[in-house]
């Protein structure tokens, strides 16, 4: 039997523990497969040496209806529109992703762009390192 244990996340939902879950798996029941599945086509990280990335495909939302916040070196992204009609009927949606930003990145420097598909892109700078600088040490002369 396969058993799925609920979690509460940063968002304050009560999640299933999809991230167990492996779409290459053929125990893992199909409708969690493919969920999985689709769940890593909707966002991607990159994390490079000059800056920190994210991408959400947020196609389902309007700009308005998408809010970023930063708090203690996370980014949390949450989207929700009301109850439309589309073809098959009416929808409501909400989604809540936080990401945990590197050490290394400078918090103030965020900013966030989307495109008229609907991806959203999340940027940030990496903190400048200092090369070592010399720094030169007296000496004393005790006689």
């Amino acid at each position: 039997m396969f058993a799925i244990t609920p979690r509460i996340d940063d968002c304050g939902l009560i999640r299933l523990a999809d991230e167990m879950a492996n779409p290459w798996d053929f125990r893992t029941p199909l409708w969690l497969r493919e969920a999985t599945a689709a769940a890593s086509r909707e966002s991607e990280v990159q994390n490079t040496d000059k800056e920190f990335r994210i991408r959400l495909d947020l196609h389902h939302f309007k700009p308005e209806e998408v809010k970023i916040t930063s708090e203690n070196n996370r980014v949390k992204i949450t989207a929700k529109h009301e109850e439309k009609q589309d073809n098959h009927g009416f929808v409501s949606r909400e989604i809540c992703r936080v990401y945990k930003l590197p050490e290394d990145v400078d918090a103030k420097s965020v900013t966030s762009t989307m495109t008229s598909q609907g991806v959203l892109n999340i940027r940030a700078t990496k903190l400048a390192i200092e090369a070592p600088k010399e720094t030169a040490i007296p000496v004393e002369f005790k006689g």
